[in-house]
């Protein structure tokens, strides 16, 4: 965090540096050093340079900072004006003392170079009044600019603290549920076989690792995830009766990418839950595979008859999901639900690689 701070401090200050010192070294190539007149103007130059680098400072560090956003503009340009006017009294006399100390050291040859003044005043403070008025200008839209961007910045990073708190409680969500489902689906295998429930078990310690542990970051390779889905449905195929058809078509070797988890489980979830009967014929199909541009996930259950008169919506786990897909992937991705008299459908592609869309 440390080096980020530094790294956008030196960002921020090097164009400031750069330019300060480009203003320095300009007048070695323009004035001769061993001119007497030419000297004088470059004293001038400097005098000028430091009152321009100090009008812009001032009014770039403090006076913008601490009186442009508050709610009375008015407030703000009073302020810089007579700011202006303050800097302008103090450089006049500044200006007086140091031009008699420079002709003093140059010689009389340059005392005619010094201009008449008008109203009281030098002509050439009466000009970098003006000069002034646009330096202010300019580093009060560099300040107000600069403003603007990093509050922007700080809006994003407080949208995406928001996005991963949200998206964290959601994803905790599902461990709860799935070993809900997963105890469920045990506990009806332990009056037909203990056996099957017992390595039911020892399955289910398996996925609650990936849960706890593998999961448990914002991506994970799309392969652990395939893995996962599959495991997910050898543990429920040990509670199917012969009346269930399953399908499944899970690729064995998918691309070497990252994927963000848990996304297709409370589909899968839901499928067993809604789709099988033990009374009647029923079926479950799901299909996990890629293309060349995407991850495809199809899932297809019955409903059986006990349920014709409910609508299938699958819950909690299917609601976080949809917020979960819309938080990461925005309008990336496509979902299809099917919900028939006979069958529940689910469609859903995701992009394989993020890099490709940002």
């Amino acid at each position: 965090m440390n080096m980020n701070n530094s790294k956008n401090k030196i960002e921020k200050w090097l164009p400031h540096i750069i330019g300060i010192l480009l203003f320095l070294i300009l007048p070695i190539f323009v004035f001769d050093s061993n001119n007497e007149k030419s000297l004088y103007w470059m004293y001038r130059y400097y005098y000028q340079l430091l009152l321009m680098i100090v009008a812009f400072y001032i009014n770039y560090l403090v006076i913008v900072p601490r009186y442009f956003f508050l709610k009375n503009r008015i407030r703000f340009f009073v302020i810089l004006f007579l700011f202006a006017i303050a800097l302008l009294f103090v450089s006049q006399y500044l200006y007086n003392i140091l031009e008699f100390d420079t002709m003093r050291h140059l010689g009389e040859e340059v005392r005619d170079l010094r201009p008449k003044t008008t109203f009281g005043m030098h002509p050439k403070i009466i000009e970098n009044f003006f000069l002034m008025l646009v330096v202010l200008g300019f580093s009060s839209g560099m300040a107000i600019i600069q403003k603007l961007k990093k509050n922007e910045v700080k809006q994003k990073e407080i949208e995406k603290a928001r996005v991963d708190s949200e998206l964290a409680f959601l994803k905790n969500q599902i461990s709860p549920h799935f070993f809900f489902n997963s105890l469920n689906s045990i506990y009806a295998l332990i009056a037909i076989d203990k056996d099957k429930a017992q390595q039911s078990v020892e399955k289910l310690s398996v996925l609650m690792r990936y849960l706890i542990y593998d999961s448990n970051i914002e991506t994970v390779e799309l392969k652990k995830e395939f893995d996962f889905t599959w495991k997910y449905i050898e543990l429920m195929q040990q509670r199917l009766s012969p009346k269930v058809k399953l399908e499944v078509n899970i690729d064995k070797t998918p691309p070497d990418v990252k994927i963000a988890p848990l996304l297709f489980i409370p589909f899968v979830e839901n499928a067993f839950k809604h789709g099988i009967s033990y009374r009647q014929d029923s079926f479950v199909s799901i299909s996990l595979r890629t293309d060349e541009n995407y991850v495809i996930f199809e899932s297809k259950n019955s409903i059986p008859v006990k349920n014709e008169s409910k609508e299938q919506k699958g819950g909690v786990g299917i609601e976080n999901i949809k917020k979960r897909l819309d938080l990461i992937y925005t309008d990336l991705f496509e979902l299809k639900i099917n919900n028939t008299e006979k069958e529940y459908s689910v469609m859903l592609k995701l992009p394989l690689n993020m890099e490709n869309y940002e």
